[in-house]
Protein backbone atom coordinates (compact mmCIF):
# COMPACT_ATOMS: atom_id res chain seq x y z
CA UNK A 1 0.00 0.00 0.00
CA UNK A 2 1.17 3.52 -0.79
CA UNK A 3 0.05 6.84 0.68
CA UNK A 4 0.50 9.79 -1.64
CA UNK A 5 0.79 13.11 0.23
CA UNK A 6 0.12 15.94 -2.21
CA UNK A 7 -0.32 18.80 0.25
CA UNK A 8 0.39 19.52 3.87
CA UNK A 9 3.57 19.86 5.86
CA UNK A 10 6.97 18.35 5.17
CA UNK A 11 7.84 14.98 6.69
CA UNK A 12 10.74 14.37 9.09
CA UNK A 13 12.45 11.05 8.26
CA UNK A 14 14.17 9.02 10.95
CA UNK A 15 16.88 8.57 12.13
CA UNK A 16 18.22 12.11 11.61
CA UNK A 17 14.80 13.70 10.93
CA UNK A 18 15.83 15.11 7.56
CA UNK A 19 12.94 17.18 6.15
CA UNK A 20 11.24 15.64 3.11
CA UNK A 21 9.16 18.13 1.11
CA UNK A 22 5.59 17.57 0.04
CA UNK A 23 4.60 16.04 -2.35
CA UNK A 24 6.01 12.70 -1.23
CA UNK A 25 4.89 9.10 -0.80
CA UNK A 26 4.89 6.61 2.05
CA UNK A 27 5.30 2.93 1.19
CA UNK A 28 3.94 0.48 3.76
CA UNK A 29 6.76 -2.07 3.82
CA UNK A 30 9.42 -3.06 6.35
CA UNK A 31 12.04 -1.37 4.13
CA UNK A 32 10.31 1.99 4.64
CA UNK A 33 9.42 1.49 8.33
CA UNK A 34 5.81 0.66 7.39
CA UNK A 35 5.24 4.15 6.02
CA UNK A 36 7.35 5.97 8.61
CA UNK A 37 9.89 6.99 5.98
CA UNK A 38 8.74 9.38 3.24
CA UNK A 39 10.15 9.26 -0.29
CA UNK A 40 10.31 12.54 -2.26
CA UNK A 41 8.64 12.25 -5.65
CA UNK A 42 11.80 13.49 -7.34
CA UNK A 43 13.62 10.39 -6.05
CA UNK A 44 11.21 7.88 -7.60
CA UNK A 45 12.83 6.35 -10.64
CA UNK A 46 10.55 3.32 -10.97
CA UNK A 47 8.36 4.26 -13.97
CA UNK A 48 5.89 1.46 -13.22
CA UNK A 49 5.37 2.77 -9.67
CA UNK A 50 4.96 6.33 -10.96
CA UNK A 51 2.34 5.16 -13.47
CA UNK A 52 0.49 3.22 -10.76
CA UNK A 53 0.38 6.29 -8.50
CA UNK A 54 -0.99 8.45 -11.32
CA UNK A 55 -3.57 5.81 -12.29
CA UNK A 56 -4.62 5.42 -8.63
CA UNK A 57 -5.00 9.18 -8.21
CA UNK A 58 -7.12 9.38 -11.37
CA UNK A 59 -9.28 6.45 -10.19
CA UNK A 60 -9.73 8.02 -6.75
CA UNK A 61 -10.73 11.38 -8.21
CA UNK A 62 -13.28 9.70 -10.50
CA UNK A 63 -14.62 7.43 -7.72
CA UNK A 64 -15.12 10.32 -5.31
CA UNK A 65 -16.57 12.60 -8.00
CA UNK A 66 -13.78 15.16 -7.73
CA UNK A 67 -13.93 17.37 -10.80
CA UNK A 68 -10.57 17.40 -12.50
CA UNK A 69 -11.37 18.51 -16.03
CA UNK A 70 -8.72 21.24 -15.89
CA UNK A 71 -6.18 19.29 -13.85
CA UNK A 72 -2.91 18.38 -15.51
CA UNK A 73 -1.08 15.45 -13.94
CA UNK A 74 2.55 15.32 -15.04
CA UNK A 75 4.47 12.08 -14.57
CA UNK A 76 7.56 13.95 -13.38
CA UNK A 77 6.32 16.52 -10.87
CA UNK A 78 9.73 17.75 -9.70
Amino acid sequence: MIRFDVNGSDHANPPNYKRIPTPHIHIMTDEYNNGGIAIPLKDIEDIELTDEIIDSLDFFMNYTNIKHDNVIIKPKLL
